[in-house]
Order: structure tokens, then sequence, then C-alpha cells
């Protein structure tokens, strides 16, 4: 099986299907809904919070091969092999991108172990040949980044966009831009919060990285 290429999918908008109804297919159901997909779930049998989730978009029934029409993504997540095999060749038929949970023989894709802090999203993928290092590898790095960066993260896309509007020669922009990235800063995140981190690395700019607060 050749390396997957990695790729981050924009599904805000675009109908995604889940075929599965057990907690597995909630779980990938909620990770759809919460990149701002419009989900569609369909099982004979759906666990309650499932129910809840998918509101309008549930159809409490067996696949059928028009359920893919308009379909950008598929996630199955059902126990019986063979309907997992007529989803994945149905779908590469209507052309969809498709993920068979813990199948990447079936999928075209598969969904990588991950931190997630704000807009920060570290990935971690061993191509399907160990998870359970993924997740070991994952489970460390939610230590190494902690739910501050979030704001940091925030605070930074916030202030790039003034750098990058009124800092005109690239090099210096470069220069200042990882000066606001060393780590110091989360300190000043802890010690004063979202807005006065922000007001620091503003206050950083005006000084320029030589007298700013910062790193070197």
């Amino acid at each position: 099986m050749g390396r997957y290429y990695p790729v981050n999918l924009d599904v805000r908008g675009k109908k995604c299907l889940v075929v599965g109804g057990g907690e597995v297919a909630l779980r990938k159901a909620r990770a759809l809904l919460d990149a701002g997909a419009e989900l569609t779930v369909v099982a004979p049998d759906i666990h309650p919070k499932l129910r809840i989730l998918a509101g309008a978009g549930l159809e409490e029934r067996p696949f059928r091969d028009t359920d893919l029409h308009g379909a950008f993504v598929v996630v199955v997540a059902t126990s019986d092999a063979i309907v997992n095999r007529t989803v994945a060749r149905d779908a590469a038929d209507f052309g969809c991108l498709v993920n068979v949970v813990d199948c990447p023989a079936l999928s075209s894709f598969t969904v990588p172990a991950k931190v997630r802090r704000g807009e920060l999203l570290v990935a971690i993928s061993t191509g399907g040949e160990c998870p359970s290092l993924a997740r070991r590898i994952r489970e460390e790095l939610e230590e190494r980044f902690g739910e501050e960066y979030a704001d940091f993260v925030a605070v930074l896309g916030e202030v790039r966009r003034d750098v990058l509007d009124k800092v005109p020669d690239a090099e210096r922009r470069v220069k200042l831009l990882r000066e606001l990235t060393d780590t110091q800063w989360l300190e000043v995140l802890r010690t004063l919060g979202r807005d006065g981190l922000r007001s620091e690395m503003l206050k950083f700019l005006a000084e320029g990285p030589e007298q700013g607060q910062g790193g070197g």
C-alpha cells in the first residue's frame, strides 16, 4: 500500500454521509458536524445520542445507493462486512471520498489520530500499521500542547494580519512573525490572558523585536 498524501478537507456546507448507527458512527458524525458538514446518517438501528445529533439528517433504514447522490465524504461505520464493501464500492462509483472505519483497504482516505486546540490541528498517522502507536503519540502531544494553544493561535492570527497590513518589508515581516511564535509568549498568555497577550504583542510590534518582549 502506498503512502498517504496528507490533506485537510473543507467540508463546510457539504453533504457528508455516515452509514452506521452505533457509537463509532456517533463519534464520526460529531466530528463532521464540528467541521461544519451538512450531515446525513443512514442506518436501521440508531444510537439514541446519534438520533438527536443527526436531527433532520437521519434516515432510519438500510443503506441505498441513492443516499450517495451529492455526497462529498462518506464514512462507513457498520459491523457488517458486506454492507461496508457495498457502500465502499458504490461510493467509489459515485466519485465520493470514502472512509471505512478500521479498513484502509476499502477506503480512499483514512482519519488520523489528532490533537486539536482551536485552529491548531496536529494529525498523527502510521499509515494503518500501528494505530496504538498513533494514539500514544497523540496522548503525548495532548500534554505537550495544552488548551492555552487555542488562544495562542487565535491571537497570533489577529496579530499576523496586523503585521501583513502594516509592515511592507518582507524580511522584517518574517523576523517579526518568527519572534511572535516564541514559546515565551505562552507565559505572557498564562499570566495576562488572551487580551493581555494581544496588548503585549502589539506593544512589541510598535517597539520592534530589539526592545519588545519575546525570544531571540
